[in-house]
């Protein structure tokens, strides 16, 4: 049976910009192929069940041409598969979504387009700039960048700029990045008067927009002198001059950047895509870029779990150990209820919470959210003869275990979890990719994350990078790699980290 294909708009910048029918059709697929201007946080968010392959282009970089992505459309959809096609912006909108409809049609594949919000409306809209006005712009022009320069893999109709020129309205160029001296000189020689407001907006519907203003006379020479990244979108017209954006939201905003000292870093954050969100989430906050340099998955083992009747305590030393243990609960068919009687000791407060998630306090949470700690304080709770039930990640530390047997403490070491690579994400993070980031924090959430990272892109690092990381052990794997700046969280959790991070910025 053949399956069904949506190509759907992931809207352009943040990722709740998404529509709630794409969110949900992306959630059901099999498969989704992405492009290069979709955020990381919809992938990333994405259950680790569906495949996710990139596809995306970007100027004058590899990428996998438009025919390789129509065939192998094809080829998942006729393998009965739900594919989800996720694009930036809308997918008709210069993102190729007609040309893949085409295709499908001629291969009888059923398929569904989900609109997304175009960048060439809402950019400037968030810039406080309107593509329509009453009485000043009744239309509006939306061209691509590659119309302009020379493009060797297509056909491109040259741009008639006397015709936009007496046209009028309000102008937009997308993809216009490296062409914005050739469209402003173009359109000086086709008439249009060199006092024509124009805006460059850069990074826009982003935390990192920025917007320039001038006009198609002087605009060149005021971006010249700026570090202005792609994407950006060019807007030429009287609707320039506008700055709809609340007076309120401007105060609110410029109160908070009072409040928030990580303004303008770029913090990368390596480890598990559970780790990573929640780290983004508080980093975000303070109005930090966070770049996501995480490819670890945690794989659950298949072990049975043992009879919970012949243990007094269970000990959890991650979240990710408590997210583990409740799903494989699931999966195996057993009831809650068999816990009632057992004590739960947990190595800090976030562990803490999570376990109260599930619906059951934590007995036992050590002053210090550290494995030493931990054990010192649970050797003091246990009565004579109980016996202890250990979750914990395959390669954890081995303190505990070590601790309990010169104890001589009845126990049983059940390693529920282990971080593995996840090839697909660590193909996209390549070392030249890496390269090409100015960050200015390193964050390491555990060792395992820190030898993954460095056996993979241990490339001529950059030692002007301060790193980060949890707990002595993580400390100890650094060393290993000549890192010259090691930053260790007093608090081994995510508060921990943005603590270490705020008194370094002090």
């Amino acid at each position: 049976m053949t399956g069904k294909v949506y190509l759907i708009g992931a809207g352009c910048g943040e990722a709740d910009l998404i529509t709630l029918r794409g969110l949900k059709k992306l959630i059901d697929s099999d498969v989704v192929f992405y492009d290069a201007l979709v955020d990381e946080k919809i992938i990333n968010n994405l259950s680790q069940t569906v495949e996710k392959i990139y596809v995306g282009k970007r100027y004058n970089q590899k990428s996998m041409p438009q025919e390789k992505i129509n065939e192998i459309l094809v080829r998942y959809a006729k393998e009965g598969k739900t594919v989800a096609r996720l694009k930036g912006g809308d997918p008709f909108v210069f993102g190729r979504g007609s040309e893949e409809a085409q295709i499908l049609e001629q291969e009888n594949i059923e398929y569904e387009v989900i609109p997304g919000i175009s960048s060439a409306i809402a950019v400037p809209e968030l810039a406080g700039i309107p593509v329509t006005h009453r009485h000043l712009s009744r239309n509006f022009t939306v061209l691509t960048g590659s119309s302009v320069g020379v493009n060797n893999d297509e056909d491109v109709t040259p741009i008639n700029y006397q015709a936009l020129t007496k046209l009028g309205g309000t102008i937009v160029f997308l993809m216009g990045y490296h062409h914005i001296a050739e469209i402003m000189n173009n359109f000086i020689a086709a008439g249009m008067n060199e006092n024509t407001p124009c805006a460059i907006i850069s990074k826009g519907c982003t935390k990192e927009q920025t917007t320039i203003k001038g006009n198609i006379g002087n605009i060149t020479i005021k971006t010249e002198s700026t570090n202005l990244k792609a994407p950006i979108v060019i807007v030429i017209g009287e609707c320039v001059n506008f700055d709809l954006k609340s007076n309120t939201n401007n105060i609110e905003e410029s109160q908070t950047l009072e409040n928030k000292n990580f303004k303008d870093l770029k913090i990368a954050v390596t480890g598990t895509n559970s780790f990573v969100e929640k780290l983004r989430a508080k980093i975000e906050q303070k109005n930090a870029k966070v770049i996501d340099w995480g490819f670890l998955d945690v794989v659950c083992s298949d072990e049975l779990l043992p009879d919970f009747s012949e243990f007094n305590w269970i000990v959890f030393t991650s979240q990710n150990g408590i997210e583990q243990f409740f799903l494989k609960l699931k999966r195996e068919h057993k009831d809650i209820r068999l816990l009632s009687h057992l004590k739960f000791a947990v190595i800090g407060s976030g562990t803490a919470d999570k376990l109260l998630e599930y619906g059951f306090y934590a007995d036992l949470i050590p002053n210090n959210f550290d494995s030493e700690t931990l054990t010192k304080e649970l050797l003091l709770k246990l009565k004579t003869n109980e016996k202890v039930l250990i979750f914990r990640a395959k390669e954890g530390s081995d303190l505990l275990i070590n601790t309990l047997n010169d104890a001589k403490i009845k126990y049983q070491d059940f390693q529920l979890y282990e971080l593995k690579e996840n090839t697909e994400k660590k193909s996209i993070i390549s070392a030249s990719n890496i390269k090409s980031f100015d960050v200015d924090y390193l964050v390491f959430g555990s060792a395992k994350g820190v030898t993954t990272f460095f056996d993979n892109f241990n490339t001529d690092f950059d030692n002007k990078i301060k790193v980060v990381c949890i707990g002595q052990k993580c400390a100890q794997a650094l060393n290993n790699y000549n890192v010259s700046e090691i930053l260790i969280a007093d608090k081994y959790n995510i508060d921990g980290i943005i603590e270490c991070l705020e008194k370094n910025e002090k």
